[in-house]
């Protein structure tokens, strides 16, 4: 097994994808730099945002809450997550969040194996071909349209 190279990141740094309702993730460590192993992200999640109703079928998403309150639907059960909380999302599990807060809130979303994960979200949050940021629908759309061929199923509008 290839022996794997130490990394830091300092706050701020990384590149940065667009999400529905505006939201920002930053790739902070990429499976290809972890031999497939995990993915970790900075997600800050805009007011009144988050992604539909989904689940997974191979990988498992872990969320820290880092700043602000976020509310998460998972297996039909609401938790509302304050700083400092944590949330497992199993593969298999439907599930959700939204940001019912006026402010935005930040999280550290870790995925293992994140797989093609990161290729889906770069698909869904990169720039457009001129650089610009995806607007809302277009990102919505992007979701709607890749995410079965990553093993992500969209179940519907979010419960939250």
């Amino acid at each position: 097994m290839a022996r794997l190279a130490p990394k830091f990141v300092p706050p701020g740094i990384g590149p940065v994808l667009n999400g529905p309702g505006g939201d920002i993730s930053i790739p902070k460590i990429m499976a290809t730099e972890t031999a497939d192993r995990l993915s970790v992200t900075e997600h800050t999640v805009m007011p009144l945002s988050g992604p539909p109703l989904h689940v997974h079928s191979r990988e498992d998403e872990a969320f820290w809450v880092l700043d602000g309150e976020v509310a998460f639907w998972v297996d039909g059960k609401k938790i509302v997550a304050s700083a400092g909380s944590f949330v497992f999302g199993p593969r298999g599990v439907p599930h959700t969040f939204r940001n019912l807060r006026s402010q935005p809130s930040r999280m550290l979303l870790v995925v293992t194996p994140p797989s093609n994960f990161e290729e889906f979200y770069s698909k869904i949050g990169g720039p457009r071909e001129d650089g610009t940021a995806p607007s809302e629908a277009e990102v919505i759309e992007r979701i709607v349209r890749h995410a079965p061929g990553h093993g992500i199923e969209i179940l519907g509008p979010s419960p939250l």
